[in-house]
Order: C-alpha cells, then sequence, then structure tokens
C-alpha cells in the first residue's frame, strides 16, 4: 500500500513539474512573440535572450550571487525575530484576555499597513544601516504571527481541551499533547502569511535603504534604464519566493501535518 502512495506522489510530481514547465513555455513563447511585434521599443521590453544576457552578466561579476546571500542572510534573522517576538507576545495575548482582545484589534489594522510605509520612520528612528532595514522587515511581518498564533489557539475547538481534561492532561501536557497539534494548520499558515509579508518588506527596504542586495540591484537597474536587469532582478526574486515557500515551508507544514495525525490524505 505504502508503495503505491510512493507511486502516486511521484506520478503528481512529474504531473506538476509538467504543467509548470509548459506553462513556462507558453509564457516565454508570447514574450518572444511581443517582442518581435514591436509593440514596446527594446529598451522598455527586451527579449528572453537580451534578460538571459543580463543574468549571465550578473552571475559574472557577482553582483546577483552577492545580492541574493545578503538579502536572504538579512530576511532570516530578521523573520527569526519576528517568529520568536510574535509566538511569545501571541501566547501572552491568549494568557491575559483583555490584553490580547486590544492588541488583536490593534494588530489588525498594523497588519494592513504597507510595508514600504516603515521605511521613512526606520531611517529617521535608526538610520541608513542593516538594522534599519531589519526593522522594517520585523515590523511587517511579526503582526502576521501575533495574530496567527493568538487566533489559532483562541479558535481551538473547546471539546478537545475538556475531553483532554477529563482525561488528566494538564499544564505543559495539555498545551504540548492538545493544544499545539490543534493548532499546528493555523499557525503554519500565519508563518508562511508572515514569510510573505517579510519577502515584501525587504525588497522595498533594500531599494530605498542599502547598496547591495537584490533590491538595490533592482533599484541601480531602474536607475540607468536597464529592463534586462529589472527582469532578472524580478525573476529571481520571484524564484526565490517561490522556492521557499513551495520546497520549504509547504513540505515543513506537510511534514508536521504528519507528525500530528493531521494528514487525510491515506
Amino acid at each position: 500500500m505504502s508503495e503505491k502512495i510512493i507511486s502516486e506522489k511521484r506520478s503528481q510530481s512529474l504531473h506538476d513539474a509538467a504543467n509548470a514547465a509548459l506553462f513556462l513555455a507558453i509564457f516565454v513563447g508570447i514574450w518572444q512573440l511581443v517582442f518581435m511585434l514591436g509593440i514596446w521599443p527594446k529598451i522598455s521590453l527586451p527579449s528572453p535572450a537580451m534578460v538571459a544576457e543580463s543574468f549571465v552578466k550578473l552571475m559574472l561579476n557577482l553582483s546577483l550571487p552577492e545580492g541574493v546571500g545578503v538579502t536572504l542572510g538579512r530576511l532570516v534573522a530578521s523573520f527569526a525575530i519576528s517568529v520568536g517576538l510574535g509566538t511569545l507576545i501571541g501566547l501572552a495575548m491568549i494568557r491575559f484576555k483583555g490584553f490580547g482582545k486590544t492588541l488583536n484589534s490593534f494588530s489588525a489594522g498594523l497588519l494592513s499597513f504597507p510595508s514600504i510605509a516603515w521605511v521613512p520612520f526606520s531611517i529617521l528612528l535608526i538610520g541608513f544601516n542593516e538594522f534599519g532595514i531589519m526593522f522594517v522587515v520585523i515590523m511587517s511581518s511579526i503582526f502576521s504571527v501575533m495574530i496567527s498564533t493568538y487566533s489559532s489557539i483562541r479558535n481551538i475547538p473547546p471539546i478537545y481541551i475538556d475531553a483532554a481534561k477529563n482525561m488528566g492532561a494538564r499544564g505543559f501536557s495539555l498545551f504540548r499533547y492538545v493544544t499545539l497539534p490543534a493548532a499546528t494548520p493555523s499557525l503554519i499558515i500565519g508563518l508562511r502569511q508572515g514569510w510573505s509579508f517579510a519577502w515584501h518588506a525587504i525588497i522595498g527596504a533594500e531599494i530605498l535603504m542599502s547598496i547591495v542586495g537584490l533590491g538595490h540591484i533592482l533599484s541601480v537597474g531602474r536607475d540607468f534604464l536597464d529592463m534586462g536587469e529589472v527582469i532578472t532582478s524580478m525573476i529571481t526574486i520571484f524564484t526565490i519566493g517561490l522556492i521557499v515557500d513551495r520546497f520549504l515551508l509547504y513540505k515543513l507544514e506537510a511534514k508536521i501535518r504528519k507528525k500530528w495525525g493531521l494528514d487525510h490524505h491515506r
């Protein structure tokens, strides 16, 4: 039975890969056709081959590898702080109900606050440095983690907790074996959403506050009217975001759901 499931998963993966490849081929074909029709001048819309040349140039002069490394380093550090602080504050919101209710409404308002709006505040408060960039990323993602932690635990069906208490579960055991598994699906969704906010914020902050990173490469391409460099940066940003969400966070979610018996695919 397990071999059949593995075979089905492999078949599904191959099918998904084939669909992605087909979509990519169609997209590039339409792009090339639009370029050949000359609807826009070459400086505004370069061909796929011209963008590939820009990619090779940025790789050879190490601008792109360095930019990716710096951006991901900033992002991982900032997001780790967001997750740690957001989770602790979310748990405090559960523990102190009045505080939680007030902060939940306050956080929901800040969650809709554009990440780019934190940039001038950060520049004046902290300055043009690494901590200023990290501040923007943290403020753009921490509220998502807080709200997801608060809502995930608060919305656990009371019957789960009552049943566990009737069977003797208390304290940490109740949290470890009942609360945490029941809240896990929503917690992971909040984590993925927070990562998305952080990814958006880091690029905006780097465009305005940094002299290195993917956002800076994007800004340089804009300043020198190099659309090939701009599109290369955009494709790189999209690819990294897709890889992290699909092959890291999604896999983590699937693994955790399976561990806690929440995976309904048999």
